[in-house]
């Protein structure tokens, strides 16, 4: 069965990561390519993400034992492109990935540096999409808020660092116009998939928050928050950050639903029931 080869990690996970990757590119692309800057801007985010989270990022990634969140947002990813460009979905993760790591580091080593590099990255990532940017804002300073705890005086600090660099950068944006996507509009059926995930999330969580650590229980509440927040962005101003978010979120909590669920065949056959929809989605079989 396909999920038992991501439930444990052993010498060849990441041979089946990879694969499992480029066989979702594949299917992205099997309905026709829009543009190879598309094609090159994905590929190089997507290796990113894939050596980032085996190895700096593994902590989050290779869940106790198991690889099957890559599996969720794999499946997550594929579904998402039926609407969106793959990359602008990767880019996101890196960011959010990449502010949620520096933020547990600050926990552990108490680094300065790890505040600085967070509000540098976040004003940064405005050059994506520069509506979006006050999302980007409140959803890094909820995941310090929520994983380390932190103080006034380092709130005031990311906030330095994230004024440094966002000042000249909204003057270098106000001249180019670089505003140049407008927001999603998203039929109902889209979501639909998305809220009856959610609903298997919300219900993660909650034994996540119950049962975890206090580390676990952080991260629990963050992705739960990423659910809950991101989704309502992109439901209600939709919002790509908003949309994106919720993806990662559902990806975390839907993988330890999938580990920790005592009926393997049965996640088997639910995993391939959601996978069987994605497909159809995406060559539009049954058009929204």
């Amino acid at each position: 069965m396909l999920l038992s080869y991501f439930r444990k990690i052993d010498a060849y996970s990441a041979i089946r990561v990879f694969t499992a990757a480029i066989v979702a590119f594949a299917v992205h692309w099997s309905t026709g390519i829009e543009s190879w800057q598309d094609v090159v801007m994905s590929f190089g985010l997507g290796a990113l993400w894939l050596w980032l989270s085996w190895t700096l990022l593994r902590d989050r990634w290779v869940i106790k034992a198991s690889a099957l969140r890559f599996m969720t947002y794999l499946l997550l990813a594929l579904y998402w492109s039926v609407e969106f460009e793959i990359s602008t979905l990767l880019f996101y993760t890196l960011v959010v990935e990449l502010n949620w790591y520096l933020a547990e580091r600050y926990k552990r080593k108490d680094s300065v540096l790890s505040v600085l590099h967070s509000g540098t990255l976040t004003a940064l990532s405005s050059l994506w999409l520069s509506q979006e940017a006050l999302y980007y804002v409140g959803t890094v300073l909820m995941i310090w808020l929520v994983t380390a705890g932190v103080k006034v005086k380092t709130i005031l600090q990311w906030l330095l660092a994230w004024f440094m660099v966002i000042v000249p950068l909204t003057y270098f944006l106000a001249r180019e116009e670089f505003n140049s996507q407008s927001y999603s509009n998203l039929p109902l059926g889209w979501w639909s998939l998305l809220m009856v995930l959610s609903i298997v999330a919300i219900g993660q969580w909650v034994q996540s928050y119950l049962k975890a650590n206090q580390k676990n229980k952080s991260r629990s509440i963050v992705a739960g928050l990423f659910v809950a927040g991101g989704g309502s962005l992109g439901w209600w101003l939709g919002s790509y950050f908003g949309t994106a978010i919720c993806i990662m979120g559902l990806s975390y909590h839907l993988a330890n639903s999938l580990r920790y669920f005592k009926r393997e065949r049965l996640a088997e056959v639910l995993f391939y029931l959601v996978l069987t929809f994605v497909l159809v989605s995406h060559y539009d079989v049954i058009p929204w």
